[in-house]
């Protein structure tokens, strides 16, 4: 028996319903949800260039003119985000971060003093972020209040941090992904106090951060079924706590350290020389 013409017709409408209605079955994503994920990493992303102590280490500057301090540390953060390769869910990753920190004395010492900061480092891809990128930081640091018997020492310090071609999945694979540029301005209020060869210090900041990012949707995984190519700029402020402690046998010192951000956790090993 042959098939009437609305029957015919509702075969057909069936037959490209299903064309379209596969990728939203399967692990299809709006590009919506896209670009919101990547707004939501602006703040592990930031997070991860900006650290913790800007030196990892006591608060005190170095002294002034002729004062210097010169370490390395190591730091991993914890990032959570919208997994933006399925239409649900979340994806936590940890960012390892080894760095080269220094910082020279430009004016005291005494209430003041200023210090001139630099970092370089590597953030190396774990996980879902793909390959590794070099890190540049720059900075100062003022005395507010000067260690005393009694007293602690109290520091304000800005500085600047950057990376450029961080990649989300690599970002001609079949998978969605996204290749960013990540800025920060970073405020910090920082205080320590010595005892004998202990200093514990603690923080607080709030960064700002900026992200540059292409992104890339395959056909397979977007809802309309066609690749998407699009760009975003966003920004975010988070802020952040953190305490430290440093073991210090002039000239060497030592310190671990660890923090909470909005967003997740961080944490951090150095050794620095110097004032």
């Amino acid at each position: 028996m042959g098939l009437t013409r609305r029957q015919r017709g509702v075969i057909v409408l069936a037959i490209c319903a299903s064309g379209f209605a596969a990728p939203v079955f399967g692990q299809a994503v709006s590009e919506l949800r896209v670009r919101t994920a990547i707004e939501d990493a602006s703040r592990g992303l930031g997070q991860t260039i900006a650290g913790g102590s800007p030196l990892t280490g006591p608060a005190p500057t170095t002294g002034g003119l002729g004062g210097f301090r010169i370490g390395a540390a190591l730091g991993v953060t914890n990032v959570g985000i919208l997994d933006p390769r399925r239409p649900t869910g979340d994806v936590d990753f940890h960012v390892p971060m080894g760095m080269l920190n220094g910082a020279v004395g430009l004016w005291g010492p005494g209430l003041g003093s200023v210090d001139i900061m630099g970092r370089a480092g590597i953030l190396t891809g774990t996980g879902d972020l793909e390959g590794s990128v070099g890190l540049l930081a720059l900075g100062g640091r003022v005395a507010i209040l000067e260690e005393s018997i009694v007293m602690p020492a109290l520091t304000a310090s800005v500085f600047r941090s950057w990376v450029t071609g961080l990649d989300f999945e690599e970002f001609d694979s079949d998978v969605v992904s996204y290749d960013a540029d990540v800025s920060s301005w970073s405020f910090r209020l920082d205080v320590s106090k010595a005892f004998v060869v202990l200093t514990p210090y603690a923080g607080v900041g709030v960064d700002r951060t900026d992200i540059d990012a292409a992104y890339r949707i395959p056909a397979g995984s977007s809802t309309g079924g066609v690749e998407i190519n699009g760009d975003i700029e966003t920004s975010s402020t988070h802020g952040k706590v953190y305490l430290g402690l440093e073991l210090g046998l002039a000239p060497l010192g030592l310190a671990i350290e660890g923090g909470s951000y909005d967003g997740g956790w961080f944490a951090a090993v150095g050794t620095r020389i110097g004032t």
